[in-house]
């Protein structure tokens, strides 16, 4: 990975960075965290549903200190977003709010198309609604 400041703009590149995320089975790809853009009060993962259909890529999993905000942008993707109390069934476009504390985790069904990225982004607990 590399930063650079260039007419007023900071570019990383040599992405992702790959963290190892408590809960989740393979090290996490990130885009945005605050190594890779420093000062950056948020972490975006972005990861392809396509090859994560028929098997959920992490356990129940629980993130104290972040919210988690689900981003799946890309129509075609039916997936469930699993807590301890409930499973929802969804069909992207959609957005998921998580808050710290909540043990969640996505399974992915089945995608239209060969590719379905989505965005994983963590913020400081508390700045998500409720």
């Amino acid at each position: 990975m590399q930063i650079a400041q260039r007419s007023g703009v900071t570019i990383t590149d040599g992405l992702p960075v790959f963290v190892e995320v408590e809960g989740h089975h393979a090290p996490t790809p990130f885009m945005v965290t605050p190594e890779t853009l420093p000062g950056t009060p948020f972490s975006i993962a972005v990861v392809d549903a396509a090859r994560l259909v028929g098997a959920p890529h992490a356990d129940l999993h629980v993130h104290d200190d972040h919210d988690e905000l689900y981003l799946v942008a890309t129509p075609g993707l039916r997936f469930t977003v699993e807590t301890e109390d409930d499973a929802i069934e969804l069909r992207s476009p959609a957005t998921i709010s998580i808050p710290a504390g909540v043990k969640h985790r996505l399974i992915c069904h089945e995608v239209e198309g060969d590719h379905c990225p989505f965005l994983g982004i963590l913020v400081e607990k508390g700045t998500l609604p409720a």
